[in-house]
């Protein structure tokens, strides 16, 4: 699962020996700027078991007028022992087997690998095909889709963005077949379209792939030049589903017309497109790269509802709210009782009052927000940031 490896907040003087785990975030300087009073980075508790009298540190700050500090808390959650105990409380939370994404990782790292070193630029559709499948059935039964999501970093993010997006689009569909939007059959296409709609980026030189810094015009053209890539490369590896490659080829359009490459509208880009619009996004977005950090689950949640019927379907945004909450798994919250916990999963029916996991003297808790009469203050790890700047480079 997607989460924030630490949160940020400012807190009261008092609190300070309250959050042994944290850091602060600046360092404390003396009354005179001459020295360091406090080190950020360190452990508070570090600091405080060699003193005497902990305490008159805090006389100190408070002399000194400082009324408030920001720290950093570690969110040192073993999302293992969490899974185990969202289970106990709620046996029917359901995720992809492990073993399944594990299998589609290696298949999947093996295939982007092949492409770019080879340049042969096909796919092995039988064994794209057969994972497709699998996936398929994984996602059918899964109930928290946010809890499946791998984490992804600079080294893998192709081939668990792939997966990932995947993933989501098959849950999206899957929640679309359910009301009668469209047929059950799309479900497994769109899992196969996630798989395959970004195989054209091993086309795209790793200059302009990794490149830190703003694409020029030039480079813009032949980074969103993979669409066509990917369609081409799947034509000649003999995928001849036109679902798939019509949701491939239109995966850039935006639902205001300001997509690329034929500005198409609305109903006009194909339901696969429009599924895979938002899993991309998603997923993008909740992923480092080289040239932006990954943001939270949270904001990039915010990002796509604000975008519902700009650059995104409302009916796919409406299923993406039921399938990730107001708080999407990952998420770090303050509770109305003041306690700090990240959230686990949504419960049905109730999107405000997740069930969030949470560390209390060492011990990892889960608690379900509705039967404890809690409710989420406020998300923790969202920062007010130009959106244009989070934003990966071909979706500009």
């Amino acid at each position: 699962m997607k989460a924030s490896s630490s949160y940020k907040k400012k807190i009261d003087i008092g609190q300070l020996l309250d959050n042994p785990d944290a850091y602060l975030v600046h360092d404390i300087m003396s009354a005179t700027g001459a020295s360091v009073l406090i080190p950020s980075k360190v452990p508070i508790g570090k600091i405080t078991e060699g003193l005497e009298k902990p305490g008159k540190l805090i006389e100190t700050l408070d002399r000194m007028g400082m009324r408030k500090v920001e720290i950093a808390v570690p969110n040192e959650i073993d999302d293992a022992a969490m899974m185990a105990r969202l289970k106990e409380l709620d046996p029917s939370v359901t995720i992809v087997d492990n073993e399944v994404t594990r299998r589609a990782q290696t298949v999947i790292d093996d295939i982007f690998a092949q492409a770019s070193l080879e340049e042969k630029f096909s796919i092995p559709v039988e064994v794209v095909n057969d994972l497709g499948r699998d996936i398929s059935s994984e996602v059918a039964k899964t109930s928290q889709i946010a809890l499946s999501m791998v984490e992804s970093s600079l080294d893998s993010y192709s081939r668990d963005h792939a997966l990932n997006v995947s993933m989501l689009s098959g849950y999206i569909s899957k929640k679309l077949s359910e009301t009668g939007k469209i047929a059950p059959q799309m479900v497994e296409k769109a899992v196969l379209a996630g798989l395959l709609f970004d195989i054209g980026k091993t086309t795209v030189p790793n200059a302009i792939l990794q490149k830190a810094g703003k694409l020029t015009p030039e480079e813009m053209v032949i980074m969103r030049n993979h669409v066509r890539e990917s369609v081409s490369i799947c034509k000649l590896s003999k995928v001849d589903d036109k679902d798939i490659l019509e949701g491939i080829a239109s995966h850039h359009e935006r639902y205001d017309g300001s997509g690329y490459h034929r500005g198409l509208v609305g109903t006009q880009i194909p339901i696969l497109a429009r599924i895979l619009a938002v899993a991309d996004t998603f997923d993008a977005m909740t992923s480092p790269r080289v040239y932006k950090d990954a943001v939270s689950s949270k904001m990039s949640f915010n990002f796509i509802m604000s975008a519902n019927e700009t650059e995104f379907d409302p009916d796919i945004c409406k299923i993406f709210l039921a399938g990730m909450g107001i708080y999407p798994p990952g998420a770090i919250v303050e509770l109305s009782d003041g306690r700090v916990a990240r959230v686990a999963a949504i419960t049905a029916g109730n999107l405000l009052q997740p069930k969030v996991t949470l560390k209390e003297n060492g011990t990892q808790r889960v608690l379900d927000l509705c039967s404890e009469g809690l409710f989420i203050k406020r998300a923790l790890d969202v920062e007010l940031k130009e959106m244009s700047d989070l934003l990966p480079m071909s979706m500009t």
